[in-house]
């Protein structure tokens, strides 16, 4: 298990500098996503098919970025102005699709604390991030080489997290069409 915490420098949209850090699994981010997707449930409501706790926070004995990644499935999509507007009150500021078709991304606090998924019902994205998540949380090889790969491009440069999202997109590729269990 490491226990190693590492610093990565990234700056946010507005210039302001955001600390990522990759931390050993917490036990708390569980109950920390179950209660933003109550909150999630409680702003948008019947528009909601199904709410996710996905990306490194869910798998456990992983380092992770102390950020919660949040899958929703939509019978609302793209989401609408009044969609955008609810999640709003809750803190959530639209980042548009943000290069990825047929997902609109929001995301929560400074530093940030959450990234919001918001996707179509039974969406290629969603279903992705599923299989990742638990082919990752059933092969501790896969978490063991996943680990090595975000030390790997921390140790190798000072990456913002587009270029750290990138470094990864191969592996994460591999192991979504490769059959490991």
């Amino acid at each position: 298990m490491h226990q190693t915490s590492v610093a990565i420098n990234n700056r946010t949209e507005n210039g302001q500098m955001e600390l990522i850090t990759l931390q050993k699994h917490n036990k708390q981010w569980k109950d920390i996503f179950l209660k933003e997707q109550e909150l999630i449930f409680n702003a948008l409501g019947q528009t909601i098919d199904k709410i996710h706790h996905v990306g490194s926070t869910a798998v456990p004995d992983l380092l992770a970025k102390p950020v919660i990644d949040i899958a929703v499935e939509s019978i609302s999509f793209p989401p609408s102005p009044t969609i955008i507007d609810k999640l709003a009150t809750i803190e959530y500021e639209c980042k548009g699709e943000a290069g990825i078709i047929g997902r609109f991304w929001f995301t929560k606090g400074l530093p940030r604390k959450f990234n919001l998924h918001f996707c179509m019902t039974n969406s290629d994205i969603v279903q992705k991030q599923i299989i990742l998540r638990d082919k990752l949380t059933k092969n501790d090889y896969l978490r063991r080489e996943y680990e090595l790969l975000k030390l790997k491009n921390y140790k190798d440069k000072d990456i913002d997290s587009s270029e750290y999202a990138f470094a990864k997109s191969d592996f994460i590729q591999k192991v979504i069409a490769t059959d490991t269990t």
